[in-house]
C-alpha cells in the first residue's frame, strides 16, 4: 500500500463518499472550501452585529455617535501608531489607510469558489471522455464491501472491466486508427486534453492540467491577501513564528490587524453650506481579534495545500509513467492469488497491453480503483482485463490485422514485380517484331 492508498482510504472515512481523484484535491476543492465558507458566515455574522466602536467627543448626541460608527465603518479608517503623530496630508493618511475588514465575508466566498473551480472543470470535461470515473469506483467499492452478496459482486466486477474494456478497445483509439495522423496533429493532440480524446491520454492530461489549475490556484490566494492585506502575506507565517519564538504574545500595535485606528469625517452645519467642522476619532475594530487568528490559521493551511499539491503532482507523473505503468501490471499479475502461466510470463504481451492496449487512461483508471477502494480489487479487475478481454479479443484481433498488413505489403509487392516483369516482356516482344 502507497501513500496514494492510504490517504483515499482517510478521506473516504472522513467523508463516507466515493472519489474519482485522489486525497490531495478533496483537500482543495472539499476541505479548504468549506473551512472559507465557515470562515465566511461567522465573519458576517460578527459583521453586522460588533461592526465598529468609535470614540467622539462628550458633547456628541446619540445620533451623532452612529453616525459617527456608520461613516467610519463604511469609509476606510487608517493606522498610526500611538507614538507618532497623526499625519496631516491626505496621502500620508492613503497610505496607512486599512481597506479589508467590509469586505472579508464576500472575499472568502471568492477564495472558496476559485478552489472549486478545478474541479467543475474535472467534471465538465471529464464526462466527454465517455466513461463515468464515479461510477467505476462505486462499483469497486461495492465489490470490496464483505457485506455485499456474490451475484452483486460479480456484476459490479463484470461492469468495471467491460466499461474499460470498451473504452480501451474503442477502434478509434487503436494504433492502426491513428498512425494515418499527420505529426503536427499528433503533438498538438497529446498535450491538449479537448482534441486528444482518442490517444488513449485524454484523462490523464486532463487530471494534469486540473493539478496544475489547484497548484496555481493555492499560490494565486497568497498573493489576492497580499493585495487585500497591503502587506506581504507570504512571510507572514515567518513573522508569527518568530514572535512565538521569543515569547512575544499576539502585538495589537501591528500594521497587518490593527485593533485601534483612526478616522476622519465632516460634519456639516444644516443652513451654513460653507461652515463644516472636521474631526479625527481613534476608533476599534473588534473584528480583527478574530481576523488576525483566522488569517493566521489560513496561512499554515494554504501551506500545507500548495506543498500536497506540488507533491502530489510530481507522485502523479511519476506514477502514469511507462516504466512504472509496466511494474505495476506486471506486480498485479504475478498476485499471490493466481498462478503464474505461460500468458503471465511472456513479457512481450504484457507490454503490449500496458502500452497499447491500456495506454495512459486505461492504467490512470485502475490506479483510481486502487486508489479509492483497494489493492485486491486493482488486481482483480487487471486479471479480468488481460485474460478475458486482452488474450482473448484485443491480442487476437491486433495480430490478425499486422498479419493482413504485412500480407497486403507483399502481395502489393508481387503485383508490382508481376507488372514489371510483363511491361518487360511487352518491350521485349515489340523490339523483336
Amino acid at each position: 500500500m502507497d501513500i496514494h492508498s492510504l490517504m483515499g482510504r482517510a478521506s473516504t472515512m472522513m467523508s463516507g463518499k466515493r472519489n474519482d481523484d485522489s486525497m490531495s484535491d478533496r483537500l482543495n476543492y472539499r476541505y479548504t472550501v468549506a473551512i472559507l465558507v465557515i470562515f465566511a458566515i461567522i465573519n458576517m455574522n460578527r459583521l453586522y452585529t460588533d461592526q465598529i466602536k468609535c470614540w467622539v467627543p462628550a458633547f456628541f448626541t446619540p445620533n451623532y455617535d452612529e453616525y459617527v460608527r456608520s461613516v467610519c465603518f463604511v469609509q476606510n479608517t487608517y493606522y498610526v501608531k500611538h507614538l507618532d503623530k497623526v499625519p496631516k496630508t491626505y496621502k500620508r493618511k492613503k497610505e496607512s489607510e486599512i481597506l479589508y475588514y467590509q469586505w472579508i465575508p464576500f472575499l472568502l466566498l471568492i477564495k472558496a469558489f476559485l478552489f472549486y473551480i478545478p474541479r467543475i472543470s474535472w467534471n465538465t470535461f471529464g464526462l466527454k471522455s465517455g466513461v463515468q470515473l464515479s461510477d467505476l469506483v462505486e462499483s469497486s467499492f461495492d465489490y470490496k464491501m464483505p457485506t455485499t452478496d456474490a451475484a452483486h459482486r460479480q456484476m459490479c466486477l463484470d461492469y468495471v472491466v467491460d466499461t474499460i474494456d470498451e473504452y480501451c478497445n474503442d477502434h478509434r483509439r487503436q494504433i492502426t486508427t491513428r498512425k494515418d495522423l499527420n505529426t503536427f496533429y499528433r503533438k498538438i493532440s497529446a498535450g491538449w486534453c479537448l482534441s486528444g480524446k482518442y490517444l488513449g491520454n485524454y484523462l490523464v492530461v486532463l487530471y494534469i492540467t486540473t493539478k496544475l489549475m489547484y497548484i496555481s490556484i493555492s499560490l494565486f490566494q497568497i498573493f489576492l491577501l497580499s493585495i487585500l492585506l497591503g502587506s506581504n502575506f507570504a512571510f507572514y507565517g515567518i513573522q508569527v513564528i518568530d514572535r512565538l519564538f521569543r515569547g512575544i504574545n499576539w502585538d495589537s500595535e501591528t500594521r497587518l490587524f490593527p485593533k485601534t485606528t483612526l478616522c476622519d469625517f465632516t460634519v456639516r452645519e444644516f443652513g451654513h453650506p460653507k461652515l463644516a467642522h472636521e474631526y479625527t476619532v481613534p476608533c476599534v475594530l473588534p473584528l480583527n481579534l478574530f481576523n488576525q487568528q483566522m488569517f493566521t490559521f489560513l496561512y499554515f493551511w494554504y501551506c500545507i495545500v500548495i506543498l500536497l499539491n506540488i507533491g502530489d503532482f510530481f507522485i502523479w507523473l511519476y506514477t502514469i509513467s511507462p516504466k512504472n505503468r509496466r511494474a505495476f501490471i506486471l506486480t498485479r499479475l504475478h498476485s499471490k492469488k493466481y498462478p503464474l502461466t505461460n500468458e503471465t510470463r511472456d513479457l512481450e504481451n504484457i507490454r503490449i497491453f500496458a502500452d497499447d492496449y491500456l495506454e495512459a487512461d486505461g492504467f490512470f483508471m485502475l490506479t483510481l480503483i486502487k486508489e479509492n477502494s483497494s489493492d485486491f480489487v486493482a488486481s482483480e479487475v487487471i486479471h479480468h482485463l488481460y485474460n478475458e478481454k486482452f488474450l482473448k479479443k484485443y491480442f487476437k484481433e491486433t495480430t490478425r490485422a499486422r498479419t493482413s498488413t504485412i500480407y497486403d505489403a507483399i502481395d502489393t509487392k508481387q503485383d508490382d514485380d508481376s507488372d514489371s516483369n510483363t511491361k518487360q516482356r511487352r518491350q521485349f516482344c515489340s523490339m523483336i517484331c
